[in-house]
């Protein structure tokens, strides 16, 4: 495949790098004389085959690095919706709350504590998501 009947002979090395025009022998190379030039001519394949070391660690932390940008990347993504169902949460506790004042004076209390406690209830949740969200995404980190 790599071959030629025809076999040019070079001199030295300034021969080689200053080619002057093909001179056409028939002449073979055999034995030791072809050997220095050809071994020559292999080591630079030889150097670029030696194989690069890598480490575990490195991998590992580049991989650790990773999953942290991701997790931030998705808590960041999640942020302006988080902040504005906190923002419409006051207010809705308001209301809430004030309905379940007049349920109070109507004399229906078992609606208007049903309608506090689950106001209450929905008030905390709302305001601990950003925390449930940095819980869940670290659960979720070790997969």
């Amino acid at each position: 495949m790599f071959t030629s009947k025809k076999i040019q002979t070079v001199g030295t090395v300034k021969e080689f790098l200053n080619p002057s025009p093909v001179k056409e022998s028939t002449e073979v190379i055999t034995g030791q004389e072809g050997m220095p030039f050809v071994f020559g001519a292999m080591l630079p394949v030889f150097f670029t085959m030696q194989p690069s070391m890598s480490f575990a660690a490195t991998t590992a932390t580049a991989s650790a690095s990773v999953k942290e940008e991701v997790s931030r990347k998705v808590i960041d993504a999640f942020n302006p919706l988080t902040e504005l169902v906190q923002g419409l949460s006051y207010p809705l506790a308001f209301l809430a709350f004030s309905a379940a004042g007049i349920y109070w004076l109507l004399g229906n209390r078992p609606k208007a504590l049903e309608m506090m406690q689950g106001a209450t209830i929905g008030y905390i949740i709302v305001q601990l998501s950003p925390m449930l969200m940095r819980l869940l995404v670290s659960v979720t980190a070790g997969f």
